[in-house]
């Protein structure tokens, strides 16, 4: 159609015909398939190489969507709803707090998380809140404590990097610190000597933090009396 042709239809009303048409509802569909499965792999990248349903459910995105991509991509089933790529290499601190989001990494897993001694525990130890049991025990690789009160199982909780760079949720060096000490008999002995002193080397120590730690755990004259010791020491 020439110019003429589109003036002689825009003054006879027929000016919404010369618009663009708008795109299918199928065009449209398949468009925002398309964005979907870049979201996933955005998230896929982002993640190092895995992908959660959480990760879905938060963007929005259907499962069914997920599943058909992790199909196509040939993406391993690590756990529920916790995917990677075939060259990921499994993080068994991630994978199982994904699981069991409750749990926190204490005593050995938290002195390993934290950096206060060298010894890499043979099974993943936690703690619990009170009523919470997500799975039978004994269990196989796992060390699970419960914490009956809600101000101690919540002290200190922080997240810090596992050796493969994912942030997972522990105690702080403060909190394994006092859990040591107020456990101390069932503490093996070189274990208990090196926590006390990775702490005290370590520069981003807080003692006042620590202290006030002890205090709502009515461990204060233990703590102090310890802490007084290893920190004078040559």
């Amino acid at each position: 159609m020439n110019v003429a042709e589109n003036k002689a239809r825009a003054s006879n009303g027929c000016i919404t015909d010369l618009l663009p048409k708008p795109l299918s509802s199928k065009i449209w569909l398949s468009m925002k398939e398309m964005t979907k499965y870049d979201a996933i792999q955005t998230i896929l990248e982002r993640n190092g190489g895995y992908v959660t349903r959480d990760d879905i459910n938060k963007n929005d995105i259907p499962s069914a969507m997920l599943y058909e991509f992790v199909n196509k991509h040939g993406l391993i089933k690590h756990a529920t709803g916790f995917y990677a790529k075939a060259d990921w290499i499994k993080d068994d601190y991630l994978v199982f707090q994904y699981l069991y989001p409750k749990l926190v990494y204490s005593f050995y897993g938290a002195q390993y998380l934290n950096e206060l001694g060298d010894f890499l525990p043979p099974f993943l130890e936690v703690t619990a809140p009170k009523n919470y049991r997500p799975f039978p025990l004994p269990r196989e690789g796992v060390v699970l404590h419960t914490d009956t009160k809600d101000s101690t199982y919540s002290l200190g909780i922080t997240e810090v990097e596992t050796m493969f760079g994912n942030k997972v949720r522990v105690y702080d060096k403060e909190k394994t610190v006092c859990d040591f000490i107020k456990n101390r008999s069932k503490i093996d002995s070189e274990s208990f000597v090196k926590c006390l002193h990775y702490y005290k080397k370590r520069r981003d120590k807080n003692i006042s933090r620590l202290m006030e730690y002890a205090r709502i755990m009515k461990i204060e004259k233990e703590v102090f009396s310890l802490m007084e010791v290893i920190l004078n020491e040559d």
